[in-house]
């Protein structure tokens, strides 16, 4: 197991690792870059607040830069591997304003679970299973293949060229609008307040659920009661489309 922790000034522990800072007007940035050169078959990352962008590569290592503002105390980040597993975590101190944010790119089979609390979270070109929550920000996605699990409070979630065997997808207040590149053989999309829009190839036929309370329903995707893949798409306010990819 390897650890690595902490408070920006202080400096983060790490091989690799590279740093830079700056202030402007009392608010403080800096930067650190790290390389895990262990292989790495997952990733957790649990970010309190700030945006994460992960990507999929083609290299067996996984690179990190971590983009951290502050005005006074500096938060505490950390990273740990443990059984082939890194562990990404932040925290801003008391009352203190900060944002963690992370650049990481990683194994294209690694599975990837992220937790956000206020933040925009990109995930592309990846073929593991794919978990990200979060409470306050938008959740966009691009060619995944593995099954994917994302929900936000507020916010929306945003997918392009996704092939899934299956998804579940979660707004509590946003809208949800994807775009899958191959049939899934599950699909399920609930709002309780926001638009729904989900574009499937239309090639083969699907067992397609709608309800919503308020605000129209259009599908126009090859649909059969008896079909082995299923669309479920629900919300209490908002406009529903199931519709063929372009």
């Amino acid at each position: 197991m390897t650890l690595a922790a902490g408070v920006l000034g202080a400096g983060v522990l790490g091989a690799g690792l590279a740093s830079c800072a700056l202030s402007i007007g009392g608010l403080q940035h800096h930067t650190s870059s790290y390389t895990i050169g262990s292989h790495v078959t997952t990733l957790v990352v649990s970010d309190q607040a700030g945006d994460v962008h992960i990507t999929g590569g083609s290299s067996d290592t996984t690179s990190v830069t971590e983009h951290i503002s502050f005005h006074g105390t500096a938060p505490t980040t950390m990273h740990r591997t443990a059984t082939s597993t890194l562990t990404l975590s932040s925290h801003c101190p008391g009352a203190e304003t900060c944002t963690v944010g992370y650049t990481i790119t990683t194994p294209r089979t690694t599975t990837v679970r992220v937790t956000d609390g206020a933040g925009s979270v990109s995930v592309g070109s990846l073929g593991g299973l794919v978990t990200v929550h979060v409470n306050a920000g938008r959740i966009s996605l691009s060619s995944l293949a593995g099954p994917v699990n994302a929900t936000s409070n507020a916010g929306s979630i945003h997918g392009q060229s996704l092939s899934p065997t299956s998804a579940s997808l979660h707004v509590s207040a946003g809208e949800i609008a994807v775009t899958f590149s191959e049939p899934a053989s599950a699909i399920t999309a609930t709002t309780d307040v926001g638009a729904i829009s989900v574009r499937v190839p239309n090639t083969v036929q699907y067992d397609v659920t709608t309800r919503t309370t308020v605000g129209s329903v259009h599908v126009s995707v090859a649909r059969s009661a008896a079909a082995t893949r299923s669309i479920t798409a629900s919300t209490k306010t908002g406009s529903i489309t199931i519709a063929p990819a372009a």
